[in-house]
This record gives structure tokens, C-alpha cells and sequence, in this order.
């Protein structure tokens, strides 16, 4: 009896210490490290860098980078969970309410950390371009409070989501566009073409600018844009 019992002892510890050597594996197969440079997916306003888990499931820890171009304005919108936010590079602002203003943005420098609790409104700027990693526990989307409507190659496209590819429409406020694509605009960020623009009905326009040359972007409102 004492023979069986040894031998099964034995049996079990070879089995233990065989599943170490898996387990150790599977544990340094899972953790990675991810540069900057890394990204994506890519849109018109930002490009989203899917870092580690899934956003869009339920209960599932998240992180993702997102890729802002200077002067963007991130206009008030609302996430179902907790957004914890961390500047990597170059200059954000963070605010609340849900009308955009900017005297409530408080700076961003790297390091710098932002909570915006969930269905709180709030919104950002982005002064230069920069990269933000986000946070937190799935599903996460962001709402706008007010739709928007956007000025792209394929014509104007209603969203009421940041994430949503948009439906084209050819019934939208008169006044949200008044620079058409390929106007020749400067500003402070430099000089180049418009390629785009995003309208938030009784706020504000933000235009798209290409830089001549480079290939760079940035944006800026009408006012902040000279024709010539």
C-alpha cells in the first residue's frame, strides 16, 4: 500500500513540475511591451491604437492610445464607464459641461492624469499633436450630446457616435460649412489645403488643414483660418 501511495506522490509531482515550465511560458507569451509607434486604426479626426483587451466587451479591462491632431477639438460627449486618461506626448486639455468652453479646459502636459466619471459630459483639446492613453473596464464608446455632421470626399455624414462610420446625408444646417474642400487656408499651425470638416449644429466648425508638402495636419474654426 505504501508503494502505491509513493508512487502516485511521485506521479503527481512530475505532473506538477512538468505544468510549471507551460505555465511560466504561457505567462511571458502574454505580456509584451508596445511602442509609440504602434497604431491601428485610423479616421478622419484621430487615429485609436488597440493596446490590450477589448473595449467593446462588457466587464473586460481595456487600453487603448489615442492619436489626436493639433487643434482638434473633442466636442462634448459621454462614455458608459469610468474614462481614466494619461498624456504620453505633446499638450491635451480636459473639461466638463456639456456645451464646449474654453475657459473650463484644464492643461494636460505628459504625465499629467484626467478622470471623466461615466455619462459625465465632457470634452478636450487637443493644443499640439498628441497621444493620450485611455483606460478602464469595457464597453467603452463615446456619445456626442450634440450629433455632428461631417464634410468628407463622399459628401456630408451624420454620426451620433464617435465610432460610427456615419450615414450620408444631404439635409444639414446651411451654415456648418462655410470653406469647401481644397480651400487655401494659414494659420498659426502653418499653411496648406482643406480636406475635411466636422460640425457640431449651434456650437462650432473645426476644418481639416493638409499641410503643402508634408503631409502633416492640423485644424482650426473659420475664424482661425485665413482664405488666400
Amino acid at each position: 500500500m505504501q508503494k502505491k501511495m509513493r508512487a502516485v506522490q511521485a506521479i503527481v509531482m512530475l505532473a506538477l513540475i512538468g505544468a510549471q515550465p507551460v505555465a511560466r511560458a504561457r505567462q511571458v507569451s502574454e505580456a509584451h511591451v508596445v511602442p509609440l509607434t504602434h497604431s491601428t486604426v485610423q479616421t478622419m479626426d484621430k487615429r485609436v491604437d488597440a493596446i490590450r483587451g477589448d473595449r467593446t466587451k462588457v466587464g473586460e479591462a481595456f487600453v487603448i492610445r489615442i492619436r489626436a491632431e493639433a487643434g482638434y477639438i473633442i466636442m462634448p460627449h459621454t462614455h458608459p464607464v469610468d474614462e481614466n486618461i494619461v498624456v504620453l506626448q505633446g499638450s491635451w486639455a480636459l473639461g466638463m459641461g456639456e456645451r464646449f468652453a474654453r475657459q473650463r479646459l484644464e492643461p494636460m502636459e505628459p504625465g499629467t492624469f484626467g478622470f471623466a466619471a461615466k455619462t459625465m459630459a465632457h470634452f478636450a483639446l487637443s493644443r499640439t499633436d498628441t497621444v493620450i492613453q485611455v483606460h478602464g473596464i469595457g464597453p467603452f464608446s463615446a456619445k456626442w450630446v450634440v450629433p455632428v455632421y461631417e464634410l468628407t470626399d463622399h459628401g456630408v455624414l451624420f454620426k451620433t457616435r464617435a465610432e460610427d462610420p456615419g450615414r450620408a446625408v444631404t439635409d444639414f444646417p446651411k451654415d456648418c460649412f462655410a470653406l469647401e474642400l481644397g480651400s487655401r487656408v494659414r494659420a498659426s499651425y502653418g499653411e496648406g489645403k482643406v480636406i475635411g470638416a466636422q460640425c457640431t449644429p449651434g456650437e462650432l466648425t473645426q476644418y481639416r488643414v493638409e499641410k503643402e508638402g508634408t503631409g502633416a495636419h492640423f485644424w482650426g474654426q473659420r475664424d482661425e483660418l485665413t482664405p488666400f
